[in-house]
């Protein structure tokens, strides 16, 4: 008897880690990335915050009593919440409200979300949470959201082979929430995460196992990134953990960028940023940029996986991680519509803090070639222009008048000080 001929066809997972590591998907855009990071390094088997080892455990907390006390209306009838509310109406509502005022951004959001889609953002440790869902009556601690951009880039900080660097950042986790250990919101999240399902003993993440790093230098980019931010002296633990979550996102869209480009045999080429200057051209430009990469990443992926095809669904979700990471984290203009690169003022900030040590300062012409350009490839003044070729097909001008857009930008922000005419230097906005 002839034996069928079967065909495997690949899967979005596997792709993705072929092709930049780990696994970047669609459901994980957005700031959930820096979610999952935090989970690794803050509910991990042992106290060290980014361990060496093959296999790491985590212990998954899912936050349902509080996420379902604010976002799912049946709750009501839940037995949990008669035995810690005490029927005390005006007691919920107020604890209702505030937990409202914790929930992480959903740029995507239009509508009140379902409780397993809302996450609070992780101002104090006992906040950092899993995903859960409910099914029969039952909470599931289980992948919906946090699907794998984060798994690498805590895969990345932990096989770090600069020692002296590695074990910095691992001070620096281990400082950042010290001031919030013993807050009011810190006990009351710690009480409500005792009232949720959590992993009774710490689980293995097998995402995490079979993630790959030390790929390429541009690696080295992000893990100087975390430990500018972590010791920068002069910002709260707020803004620095909104600098960690969305420095992760935004070098995870840079990365699989450049990794896709690298993969298919293309020259570096910069994404090319238009920082409000409303020039028609460089807006016209910026939009094409972005097809571009979009374009690059779906033939980066049928170019791993070229026979069968992977699914257009599945294609759609690696390519769709870029674009919505990218907006959410204030790269992109919008979420929705005709979209081209930029950079908000959320997003200046967290890059100066991810890309100037503490306690020093840049002149504002230097960063914008330097850093912006030369090390995270974004084109914004003449001198990448220059650098990269643009001028041969746009005047240089219309790149001197976004670089001075940007200017004005950053010292709204507090991020660039104008010493005179001729000096402005970009340091950290202090917070104190």
């Amino acid at each position: 008897m002839q034996e069928e001929n079967t065909v495997t066809i690949p899967k979005g997972p596997e792709v993705s880690r072929e092709l930049f590591g780990g696994v970047l998907d669609f459901d994980a855009a957005g700031h959930y990335p820096g979610l999952e990071l935090l989970n690794f390094v803050y509910c991990g088997e042992f106290e060290d915050p980014l361990p060496s080892g093959d296999s790491i455990k985590i212990t998954r907390r899912s936050h349902d009593f509080g996420r379902r006390l604010v976002w799912d209306g049946s709750f009501k009838n839940d037995a949990r919440r008669r035995e810690v509310l005490l029927d005390d109406t005006s007691a919920e509502e107020t604890l209702r409200e505030l937990l409202r005022c914790l929930q992480l951004e959903i740029p995507s959001g239009t509508k009140e979300p379902k409780w397993s889609r809302a996450h609070f953002f992780p101002y104090t440790p006992s906040l950092i949470h899993w995903d859960a869902r409910e099914r029969y009556s039952t909470i599931g601690l289980e992948r919906l959201y946090l699907r794998g951009g984060g798994t690498l880039a805590f895969k990345i900080l932990r096989s770090d082979r600069n020692a002296a660097r590695l074990e910095r950042i691992r001070e620096g986790f281990k400082e950042l929430y010290v001031a919030t250990l013993k807050s009011p919101l810190e006990i009351l999240a710690g009480f409500l995460n005792d009232q949720s399902k959590s992993d009774e003993k710490p689980v293995m993440d097998g995402i995490e196992k079979a993630t790959r790093a030390n790929i390429d230098s541009f690696e080295d980019v992000f893990r100087d990134g975390i430990l500018n931010i972590l010791e920068q002296t002069g910002a709260t633990s707020v803004s620095q953990i909104r600098a960690v979550m969305g420095w992760t996102g935004l070098w995870l869209v840079l990365m699989q960028n450049r990794r896709s480009r690298n993969f298919l045999g293309l020259e570096d080429a910069p994404i090319i940023c238009d920082c409000g200057g409303n020039n028609p051209q460089l807006r016209r430009v910026s939009q094409r940029c972005l097809q571009e990469v979009l374009g690059n990443i779906l033939a980066a992926v049928d170019k791993t996986a070229p026979n069968p095809k992977l699914p257009k669904a599945q294609r759609n979700k690696i390519r769709s991680f870029f674009w919505a990471t990218a907006a959410a984290n204030g790269f992109l203009n919008a979420w929705r519509g005709r979209k081209h690169f930029t950079l908000s003022v959320d997003a200046l900030e967290m890059v100066v803090l991810a890309t100037i040590p503490t306690g020093t300062e840049m002149p504002f012409e230097r960063y914008v070639t330097d850093v912006l350009y030369d090390r995270l490839g974004i084109a914004v003044g003449r001198g990448a222009a220059e650098a990269s070729g643009l001028v041969n097909s746009i005047d240089a001008s219309i790149f001197e008048g976004n670089e001075e857009h940007l200017a004005l930008q950053m010292i709204a922000a507090g991020l660039v000080t104008q010493y005179s005419d001729a000096t402005r230097m970009v340091s950290p906005r202090t917070d104190s």
